[in-house]
């Protein structure tokens, strides 16, 4: 069922005019698709039930859409027992998460929704200035709008200042004063920012040597443990994918890594211990022994900007 739903997300991806890459050959993944159109880079996590998708994965989704300038936004079609609604934007673990016929309607026909999900209903977010300018210019007084609506003062005060409503009052609201007042929902940017580091990983002794020599240098380290790369390292605020798993099928997530960097135009790079029988137009391989000739971040991003150029030629 998951690949069916990769596919038909795919589809109407490609329909919108993304480019896309699929991540189909790894597991775990707190991610499975990454788009990009124009500037816009989406980082989708596409589960049958949203059930299954769990905090750690949530937590991890966020750092590396944050750290990528990205959107993360999960695709489902259940939760439980329940279907979601086309339409409605339901949250889990702070992520946006909607339905195929949403997610349809937002990248094929720029229409972005307008309820989400929270306990007790479903709910919409007040355009409180426009709320306030109708009402004066129908000459209305916050306590007969109230009256109207059935609410009191201080409840109408509240949606002027911003506060959200449920959809029945809303309608109600919009009924009155003759206008659209309900702001759309951006899932582009719906995620806050999230504080700390996933759950260790679980490197080994090697790997962890090489973390060691990038922070020593002063590269920044983020990382991660469900993607095809094992960390994102930061020179010069540069991301760049990096790789430094000593795996014997190494060939296989250079290849993701560079799917994944061409698509959303960043560096990438694999640290390796000894030379590895790997080509990629986009994934600089790096001996670990020419980090001791990096003194600082900088130099270690000419470093591959270098071998890059080089590779080129």
């Amino acid at each position: 069922m998951q690949g069916l739903l990769i596919t038909n997300v795919i589809k109407i991806l490609d329909r919108a005019g993304y480019v896309v890459t699929d991540l189909a050959e790894t597991k775990p993944r707190c991610f499975d698709i990454v788009a990009r159109r124009e500037d816009t880079v989406l980082f989708l996590k596409v589960l049958y039930n949203i059930d299954s998708f769990k905090q750690e994965m949530a937590k991890e989704m966020k750092i590396i859409a944050k750290a990528l300038k990205a959107s993360p936004i999960v695709i489902g079609e259940r939760y439980k027992a329940d279907f979601l609604e086309r339409g409605v934007v339901y949250t889990r673990y702070g992520i946006p998460v909607i339905n195929t016929a949403t997610f349809y309607d937002v990248v094929v026909d720029n229409e972005l929704p307008l309820i989400y999900s929270a306990p007790g209903g479903y709910y919409v977010k007040l355009d409180s200035e426009k709320i306030k300018k109708v009402r004066e210019e129908k000459g209305l007084s916050a306590g007969e709008l109230a009256m109207h609506l059935g609410i009191s003062r201080r409840t109408v005060m509240l949606y002027e200042e911003g506060i959200d409503t449920n959809v029945e009052n809303a309608i109600k609201l919009e009924e009155i004063l003759g206008e659209c007042v309900v702001k759309e929902i951006d899932i582009f940017n719906f995620v806050k920012d999230d504080e700390g580091e996933v759950a260790h990983p679980g490197y080994g002794e090697r790997e962890e040597k090489i973390i060691q020599d990038l922070r020593e240098i002063g590269v920044d380290v983020i990382p991660v443990k469900h993607a095809p790369f094992d960390v994102i390292s930061k020179p010069e605020n540069e991301p760049v994918l990096t790789g430094i798993k000593q795996v014997r099928e190494i060939d296989k997530r250079v290849d993701l890594m560079g799917r994944i960097s061409r698509i959303i135009s960043t560096m990438a790079a694999y640290i390796v211990e000894k030379k590895v029988k790997v080509q990629s137009d986009s994934v600089v391989i790096v001996m670990k022994e020419e980090l001791s000739c990096v003194s600082n971040p900088k130099d270690f991003y000419n470093l591959l900007e270098e071998k890059k150029d080089n590779r080129a030629k």
